[in-house]
């Protein structure tokens, strides 16, 4: 395809390039699909393709996203696996994302001898070859292998956020991620004695949090305890924001979902006497449901009876009025907007 054909074919041939890799192209994908750079060039003068990386060129009519960003910078280095947070984007992993030069940082495995020099990406040279599997027209690591990656770059609360939120959507088990660690040596995994300590109190416990946290709140709308606000970001000393599991904003408490294989560690149990202080210190009350009261409804019950003496004066205020305070009241709609 030379310079002078219409721009109707070398549009057409550009979107079917980039119709499977999330709306982007290469220079080299498109020569070979007869689109040459001069052809090319023409399409970047109207701003019709936006370079993303070095010869890796966005559809302009396709927005740019961050799973996208990470797959261009894959394509510039073949043979490269997508790791660590890139690899987190990938699978839909909630995780911080670090910022180089106002772009998104990306994350790549390469091997020993491979070398990728390009502003934004961050390059780990392996000697271990970690689990990957194929996306789009590269490759990325397994959960397993992103996880064991995470504490490079991220807080070890963080780490412990992305590992509950794989248990919880099936993404990995605690078998797969403790095989994979134990067979690399000690040496190769960075933050290896805080993953095991994750994953041992993680090994026995009544089941995955988000399941867990779903059948909390069936038990306070049966025991008529409404107006919570779930996973709620409650603003603290020093401009930070906690996250509480259940929140009664107006009343200032919360409720704490605590089974020990999510809250069993020594970080954890230090982390979450520092964030009851934070909570103390701008006047919430926290009531914390740790195994035996989520055994089962029954057992809940005295936890449920906590939080409505608590919340006394709101519930009190119900049964005069007959005015229900509930989920999807105007007060707690317009609180969670």
């Amino acid at each position: 395809m030379t310079h002078h054909q219409s721009t109707f074919v070398i549009d057409a041939a550009l979107r079917e390039i980039a119709s499977v890799q999330l709306g982007l192209v290469t220079a080299g994908q498109a020569e070979r699909a007869g689109v040459d750079r001069h052809a090319l060039a023409r399409r970047i003068s109207a701003h019709a393709v936006v370079p993303v990386f070095s010869h890796v060129y966005r559809l302009a009519v396709v927005p740019a996203t961050q799973p996208q960003r990470v797959l261009a910078a894959a394509l510039i280095a073949p043979g490269a696996t997508i790791a660590a947070t890139s690899a987190a984007v990938v699978h839909g992993i909630p995780v911080p994302t670090r910022v180089m030069d106002g772009q998104l940082e990306t994350v790549l495995s390469v091997g020993s001898r491979q070398l990728v020099r390009h502003a934004g990406i961050t390059a780990i040279r392996h000697t271990h070859e970690l689990p990957s599997r194929r996306w789009m027209s590269v490759r990325v690591a397994t959960p397993e292998a992103t996880l064991l990656l995470l504490p490079r770059f991220l807080r070890f609360d963080a780490v412990e956020h992305a590992l509950d939120h794989c248990l919880a959507h099936r993404l990995l088990t605690v078998e797969r991620m403790f095989n994979l660690i134990r067979r690399l040596p000690p040496t190769a995994v960075k933050g290896r004695a805080g993953l095991l300590e994750l994953l041992d109190a993680r090994s026995n416990g009544i089941g995955h949090r988000s399941g867990l946290e779903r059948q909390v709140a069936g038990w306070l709308n049966t025991s008529g305890l409404s107006g919570w606000i779930q996973n709620h970001r409650v603003l603290v000393a020093g401009n930070e924001h906690v996250e509480v599991d259940f929140g009664w904003e107006d009343e200032r408490v919360a409720l704490e979902v605590s089974p020990f294989f999510t809250h069993g560690s020594r970080r954890v149990q230090e982390r979450d006497a520092k964030r009851r202080r934070l909570l103390t210190d701008v006047g919430w009350r926290v009531v914390e449901a740790t195994d035996p009261d989520l055994a089962n409804r029954a057992e809940f019950a005295r936890t449920a009876e906590t939080i409505r003496r608590l919340l006394r004066p709101e519930f009190d205020h119900e049964r005069s009025t007959g005015a229900p305070y509930g989920t999807n009241s105007p007060e707690v709609r317009d609180r969670a907007r």
